[in-house]
């Protein structure tokens, strides 16, 4: 073996010598990439611009007028026909730089599909002031059903114009989650009040404090838009429309403040706070005009229509909620479960999820013009009141479908044992009535021991009146009146407000029946209108409607007129029993199943 030959290294351990290397490399490159990783994570900027491109800086300037200089020679005379066609063929290329700079002075502002996340988290501050508002208000008398829907009309139009500016210039920055907080505070100070707004007997610290805060809440939006007028400023056509908004926000911000001085704490039925639903409704009117007439506010490409329908959506998640609520009263309270209750229960669900159905099938999700997109959503707020107290209605009439059965259960029990009493003695009839009341009592607790001691009262003197006579039948009479509004206090309904201390059993009776009547009549009227507006809303967005969408939108029409038309007959012997009935809601039902049926066939060429 010769020792002093060179080593020969194979080609496998001069690769394994680079492998520390290779290996260095790559912990340099990935740590490199983490690096850039790093860097391109948006950070939270002071002012986020809402333009998808560099802001301009200075006022345009004019174009230059290109010169054109006239060559005389015989090029046109030898080839008339070649020279002819190329200057018809050949594109101008001054034409095309005057289009470009049309392009350069509209400026274009970043589009979202969907809702982003702060617009979502504002949506659940609508939620909860619209859910407290409406567990603490119960729609029991007229004054009620005016304070809901005045309060519904304060908050709908505070997140429509608050909306009406996120789906255009939404942008995620310090100054934007500033100006959200300000509106967080201004849904906050909502939910103080709401519980104590009420028109017809006003506290003045109350109403002037809304009166504040819906001031506070235009100034928030005018200074929002004024941020966007600094970004359009070198724009043509943009400081008009964007100042005319503005305007629009301070006057009505002033009006509101203005209505501060007219809530005097002697005059508790100032009309004042009616000039904040004309106000409120003027200065959406003035946003969808304007909106409609520059381009630089324009609704094309925003997500307006998606906003709209997901505010549909989760008023139609508070009539599941309030349904579920109806129904944990009555198991509270019974666990029987008739056929006519589970109708009435199925035919709930049935209204909201058909009213579903149809009002996504019918959207149009395409840009359908800037005005009538905004007449679209303005029309939103009749339908939204509508749909809000139809739910309500419905979740209401299923807690009333079972106290009616209840009532009927107690009243058989009742007439029962009068009919089986044959004797003559008055305190004989007081002790049977007295064991009826008992077992009553002990299936149905009351709530309040006015109750047992307006029964005793009644007892006693049923036993200590002369046997038939009108005074003992009267109060017979009471006695049963003031079971039934035990009845109804354990089913969480409430009568209107009487002024007594100690009321009357009858009246508060009388006053629960009138609740009923009430419910009927706005749970119709509010059916009729819903599928009515939905119409209205279905034929706005059609591009082109057809024969047989007239034909269709027609026949909804007159359905939704024959349902509201139904709230007269409550007053009449018949409609009252018919009231009574489990076919309420089903009717309702029947009517939009007709209508889901109507749009999926070709009945209408």
């Amino acid at each position: 073996m010769d020792v002093n030959r060179p080593k020969t290294r194979s080609a496998h351990s001069s690769v394994s010598s680079f492998d520390p290397f290779l290996e260095k490399e790559s912990r340099r490159g990935s740590s490199a990439t983490e690096e850039k990783r790093m860097e391109r994570k948006p950070s939270l900027k002071l002012f986020e611009s809402n333009l998808a491109h560099e802001r301009k800086g200075s006022l345009p300037s004019s174009p230059k007028q290109p010169t054109f200089v006239n060559i005389s020679g015989p090029r046109s005379l030898a080839m008339p026909n070649i020279f002819e066609a190329a200057l018809n063929t050949q594109p101008d290329p001054y034409k095309e730089r005057l289009d470009d700079t049309h392009m350069r002075e509209t400026p274009e502002f970043k589009r979202y599909e969907e809702a982003t996340n702060i617009e979502l988290f504002y949506d659940l501050f609508f939620v909860a002031n619209l859910t407290t508002f409406t567990d603490v208000h119960e729609i029991n008398a007229v004054p009620a059903l005016k304070a809901y829907a005045g309060f519904f009309c304060i908050l709908w139009f505070l997140w429509v114009q608050v909306s009406l500016f996120d789906v255009r210039f939404v942008q995620d920055s310090i100054l934007e989650r500033l100006g959200k907080a300000c509106q967080f505070g201004v849904m906050i100070g909502l939910a103080i009040l709401g519980p104590t707004f009420n028109p017809e007997a006003q506290k003045q610290g109350v109403f002037q404090s809304l009166a504040i805060i819906l001031m506070l809440s235009r100034v928030i939006l005018a200074f929002q838009y004024a941020f966007v007028l600094y970004q359009v400023w070198f724009y043509k056509d943009t400081k008009k429309p964007l100042l005319l908004i503005m305007g629009a926000n301070f006057v009505a911000a002033f009006v509101y403040f203005v209505t501060y001085f007219g809530f005097r704490e002697n005059d508790p039925h100032s009309r004042f706070f009616v000039v904040w639903y004309v106000t409120a409704v003027l200065e959406t009117a003035v946003n969808i005009g304007v909106s409609s007439k520059w381009e630089v506010l324009t609704f094309q490409g925003t997500h307006l229509i998606k906003r709209m329908s997901l505010l549909t959506l989760i008023i139609l998640g508070e009539g599941i909620i309030a349904f579920s609520k109806s129904i944990a009263t009555i198991t509270e309270r019974e666990e029987a479960w008739t056929g006519p209750l589970l109708l009435t229960i199925a035919t709930a669900v049935i209204i909201v999820y058909f009213i579903y159905m149809l009002y996504f099938d019918w959207i149009n999700r395409d840009h359908f013009g800037s005005f009538r997109e905004g007449i679209w959503a303005f029309l939103h707020f009749p339908f939204h009141l509508a749909l809000v107290l139809l739910v309500e209605g419905a979740a209401q009439f299923i807690v009333w479908r079972k106290v009616v059965e209840v009532v009927r259960e107690v009243n058989k029990r009742f007439l029962a044992a009068e009919m089986s009493f044959t004797g003559t003695s008055s305190s004989l009839l007081a002790q049977l009535l007295s064991n009826v009341t008992t077992e009553v009592f002990e299936k149905y607790n009351p709530v309040f021991p006015r109750s047992l001691k307006d029964s005793e009262k009644a007892l006693y003197a049923i036993g200590n009146s002369t046997f038939r006579s009108i005074e003992q039948l009267k109060e017979i009479s009471t006695l049963f009146a003031v079971i039934q509004d035990s009845i109804f206090d354990g089913f969480g309904i409430e009568p209107p407000e009487i002024e007594h201390t100690d009321p009357d059993p009858n009246e508060e009776w009388s006053k629960n029946a009138d609740a009923f009547k009430l419910i009927f009549i706005y749970f119709f009227v509010a059916s009729g209108i819903t599928l009515i507006l939905m119409n209205a809303l279905n034929f706005l967005s059609r591009p082109k409607p057809t024969r047989g969408d007239y034909g269709r939108i027609a026949i909804n029409f007159i359905l939704g007129i024959g349902l509201a038309s139904l709230a007269s007959i409550v007053n009449t012997t018949q409609g009252f029993e018919y009231a009574q009935s489990a076919w309420i809601l089903p009717t309702v039902a029947l009517a939009f199943v007709l209508v889901m049926g109507m749009a999926y066939t070709k009945i209408f060429v």
